[in-house]
């Protein structure tokens, strides 16, 4: 399956890129990629130009990425009453509006440390309907409550001791969950892990991707991630001079609930399954750790599901979610 902008949203962020001179995003584009990838650091605050290439080239997969983390807390917590969330270094607010969809009664208040990205959130909140607010600012001690907290993509930002006074600001302000997104990388993952530590010590239970509420297994040499295919736009081919019609985004995630969770099924596959004639090997964690199970032809009860099972899906396929 391959994840699109809705189209109101596209044509939206069409029409922010379109202002910009194409040679200029391609430039930009090029520094914010490199940045995602680890090579460098990314400015607290961006130029017109970097916003319009990360408009780009950035949000769609950030934004396929949180509407698929989304989906999960949809499937382990019941959100027919929330009504109110918080998205913390949000930008242009790709984390709300990727929750257009599974919390439509919800109100949205945005907190970003860049100015810039103000009258951008609000467009592209019109384009989706979405009701929502925006502060500037550095992230305080404390912070207002809202049923859902999401975090995505901002973490990594910070140095480690930042980082863990965040987390501890972010987890007592959700009433019903916190929400945190990275980059697919060691250095994601370990922002991920910090949250879900701090906030299991504070009585939170880990819904998703965990099936479990155990010491993580997974570490930064073997870490949990998982990818999610997105289709390339034209001007997202044009600012990375690409052709293909579809790039994958690899991110990391964690989803943290007051009350326990619905637990869908008892294991969450941590890796590309592995096909071959006859039988198929799964990598799967649990709560009793990591292990690979191998499903034969012969299983014709789980045969037909580990065929079409997927990286970050949850095992056995029988059971709702993932």
């Amino acid at each position: 399956m391959i994840a699109t902008l809705p189209e109101a949203l596209a044509t939206a962020v069409e029409a922010e890129v379109a202002e910009h001179d194409p040679a200029a995003i391609r430039t930009a584009a090029a520094a914010l990629s490199e940045a995602y990838r680890g090579q460098s650091t990314i400015a607290c605050t961006l130029s017109p130009v970097e916003r319009a290439a990360y408009l780009a080239v950035r949000f769609p997969s950030t934004f396929a990425s949180a509407a698929a983390v989304w989906s999960e807390l949809a499937n382990v917590c019941d959100l027919s009453h929330v009504r109110t969330a918080l998205d913390v270094g949000a930008g242009p607010g790709t984390a709300s509006l990727a929750a257009y969809s599974v919390l439509p009664n919800a109100t949205f208040s945005l907190f970003e440390r860049d100015s810039g990205w103000r009258q951008t959130a609000a467009k592209l909140a019109t384009a989706l309907e979405i009701e929502s607010t925006f502060r500037v600012g550095a992230l305080p001690g404390a912070l207002t409550p809202h049923d859902i907290v999401v975090s995505a993509y901002a973490l990594n930002e910070l140095a480690e001791p930042e980082r863990a006074k965040a987390i501890a600001a972010l987890w007592p302000a959700a009433r019903v969950a916190l929400i945190v997104l990275e980059p697919g990388t060691p250095k994601g993952f370990a922002v991920c892990e910090m949250a879900r530590t701090q906030a299991l010590a504070a009585g939170a239970h880990a819904a998703a991707p965990c099936t479990h509420n155990d010491r993580c297994p997974m570490t930064t040499d073997d870490w949990c991630h998982r990818p999610v295919r997105v289709a390339r736009s034209a001007i997202h081919r044009a600012a990375k001079l690409g052709s293909l019609a579809h790039e994958d985004e690899k991110f990391s995630y964690i989803v943290l609930t007051r009350d326990p969770p619905r637990r869908t099924a008892p294991a969450r596959i941590v890796r590309k399954p592995i096909r071959n004639t006859g039988h198929v090997h799964i990598d799967l964690c649990n709560a009793g750790g990591l292990q690979r199970t191998t499903v034969t032809r012969r299983d014709k009860a789980n045969y037909r599901g580990a065929r079409d099972a997927e990286w970050g899906g949850v095992w056995p396929p029988d059971q709702t979610g993932g």
